[in-house]
């Protein structure tokens, strides 16, 4: 069987900017594509950080890296998983895409020298959120969800935007009732922890 560990998705990595370099990372392992949607992503991130007074260049930078675990094969998510150690939830288990979130950022504390915990947190819950979220948390997941990589526009769009004008909570909150009213392949606990807290909040 064959040995699924960080070294098979570390590359040497070129530019001068987080930018280009997740760029050319994802370039290298065919992802052109999802360099595309990560650009958008930041982009909304950091136009949201600066509407509600939250670090910018924070957002952008975890927006640029949120999916680049695109690179790891969704049959090879718990192989890797178990390597560095990490433990992994029954949902995990149930779908594996699901650890992407957190080995995005395992990829852009090891590949891409990111310390920041900020930016490691926003990164590792940008699909399920989680209970303690921070407000970089909220703003990353949400971007991802307005630039959402599928080919029609986001059926929630137009709500989430109207409750954005509300707060980062409310808009928020509005996504998490429409993925558990339909769109959920499996229930994740941060997700259930955090819609549990939103509807609180």
């Amino acid at each position: 069987m064959k040995q699924v560990g960080l070294a098979t998705y570390t590359l040497p990595l070129q530019g001068k900017t987080l930018t280009e370099q997740m760029v050319q990372y994802l370039e290298a392992f065919d992802h052109a594509e999802t360099a595309v949607h990560n650009l958008a992503v930041a982009q909304e991130a950091k136009g949201l950080a600066e509407r509600f007074q939250v670090n910018a260049d924070k957002a952008y930078s975890a927006g640029l890296l949120h999916d680049v675990s695109v690179v790891i094969p969704n049959d090879q998510r718990i192989a890797l998983q178990i390597a560095v150690g990490e433990p992994i939830l029954d949902a995990e288990r149930q779908a594996p895409f699901l650890l992407h979130q957190q080995q995005s950022a395992l990829l852009a504390k090891t590949v891409f020298q990111v310390s920041d915990p900020e930016i490691l947190s926003a990164i590792s819950c940008h699909t399920t959120l989680k209970a303690q979220y921070s407000r970089l948390d909220l703003i990353v997941f949400l971007a991802d969800k307005i630039k959402w990589d599928r080919k029609y526009q986001a059926p929630f769009l137009t709500g989430l935007l109207e409750r954005l004008d509300d707060s980062l909570e409310s808009a928020a909150g509005y996504y998490m009732d429409w993925l558990f009213a339909g769109d959920l392949v499996v229930p994740h606990p941060w997700a259930v922890a955090a819609k549990a807290k939103l509807a609180n909040t």
